[in-house]
Order: structure tokens, then C-alpha cells, then sequence
């Protein structure tokens, strides 16, 4: 278990490799974070470390939160988050400390965590993908409808998990094993192939991707 990082989704743009293939690629702002809390085995029952990202100003804060961040020393910050990670990790950690993209690396695999975009009440062909009915003669005002959804007098119920209309995305999203193709610690910002989830500038924790890294993106970073 490995600690990740907050940022910042900014947008998509496309790069080009050594090769001239065109590389579609989600680029992530994350500035420095910083350690706000230590659990330990010992004190709290388990370990992992707390980061906070984004200052604040004291106004912003209920008085619980500032006398935390006065306790910690560490400046105050907008969003925390708590990473799992092993007791090795914390060897060397203290209050105060920062990480940055420095932890990621070219070609490496991560697994990116959001919010998904709100899409509302959505109905069954865009929420589940579901094909509709023909548009022929007869057909009255049922060609985007789920069709039957019941059974007869027993169970005389629906069925739980039916796929129906209802509110679309706005929903924590992992997608796994994205592969990192430029970072860049200076500007704070990482590159990754493919799309994460979120709008722009949604929050985004970036972490080291938990199935493990492969031979091949050892080979290539």
C-alpha cells in the first residue's frame, strides 16, 4: 500500500511519442501536498497517512479545524484525504512534510479516483444503453421505454437491480491501471494515456495502481 496525491483535473489535449503516434492524454495539476496527520498502529489502530491540499484562509475554517492545523503546525489546507498505507511508509514521515508528482514516474500505471459528471434524470437508452423499439407503424410513444419490467400477479413486484430510468453519474469513480506518460514535477503536472473521470478542474487523487506494475512499464521508466 502506497501513498497517492491530490490535484486538479485541467482538461485533454494530444501528444506525439518518439514514434509520431498520436497519443490522447488527460493532464492533472497537482501542487506539492502536505502532511497533515500520521496514524499509527500504536495510537490509532491502524497506519496511513493524512495529505492536505489547497490552502485556505483561516475564515474558511471551523474552530476544531484551525486548532488541528495549529497542532500539526502545517498551514492550513481545503481538502485532506487519509492514504492506507504499510508502517514502512511512515519511516521518515513527519508533520509538515510534502509530496509531490516526484512519487510518479514515465510509463508507470496509476489508478485515478473522482466524481463522475451529473448527467440528471436519464432514461433507460442513455442511462443503460439499452437499443429501444422500432419506429414503425403501431408503435405509440414507446420507443425509448424499458419495455416490461415485471412479472405476472406472483411476485407482483419488480425486481430489485432492474435497469430503469433514473439519476445519471455524479458518483466516485476508479479507473484503474491508466498508464503515465510525462510528468513534470516544476509545473505540477502529470500526463496520463486515456480519459479520468470529473469535469474540469474536479478534484482527482492519483495513486499508484493497486494490481501491481508490470514488467513492461518497469522496463520502459
Amino acid at each position: 500500500m502506497k501513498a497517492g496525491i491530490l490535484g486538479r483535473k485541467v482538461g485533454m489535449t494530444q501528444i506525439f511519442d518518439a514514434t509520431g503516434e498520436r497519443v490522447p492524454v488527460t493532464v492533472l495539476e497537482a501542487s506539492p501536498n502536505m502532511v497533515t496527520a500520521i496514524r499509527t498502529l500504536e495510537h490509532d489502530g491502524y497506519t496511513a497517512v493524512q495529505l492536505g491540499f489547497e490552502d485556505v484562509k483561516d475564515k474558511h475554517l471551523t474552530r476544531p479545524m484551525k486548532v488541528k492545523f495549529e497542532k500539526a503546525g502545517v498551514a492550513p489546507k481545503r481538502v485532506l484525504r487519509e492514504f492506507r498505507v504499510d508502517a514502512s511508509v511512515l519511516e521518515g514521515l513527519e508533520l509538515g512534510a510534502t509530496i509531490d508528482l516526484g512519487i510518479f514516474e514515465a510509463g508507470m500505471l496509476v489508478d485515478v479516483t473522482a466524481t463522475s459528471k451529473g448527467k440528471g434524470f436519464q432514461g433507460v437508452m442513455k442511462r443503460h444503453h439499452m437499443a429501444g423499439m422500432r419506429a414503425t407503424h403501431g408503435t405509440h410513444e414507446k420507443r425509448r421505454n424499458p419495455g416490461s419490467i415485471g412479472n405476472r400477479k406472483s411476485p407482483g413486484r419488480t425486481f430489485k437491480n432492474t435497469r430503469l430510468p433514473g439519476h445519471m453519474g455524479a458518483k466516485k469513480i476508479t479507473t484503474q491501471n491508466l498508464k503515465v506518460v510525462e510528468v513534470d514535477t516544476n509545473k505540477g503536472i502529470i500526463l496520463i494515456k486515456g480519459t479520468v473521470p470529473g469535469g474540469r478542474n474536479a478534484l482527482v487523487t492519483i495513486r499508484p495502481a493497486i494490481k501491481g506494475q508490470p514488467a513492461a512499464a518497469k522496463t520502459e521508466s
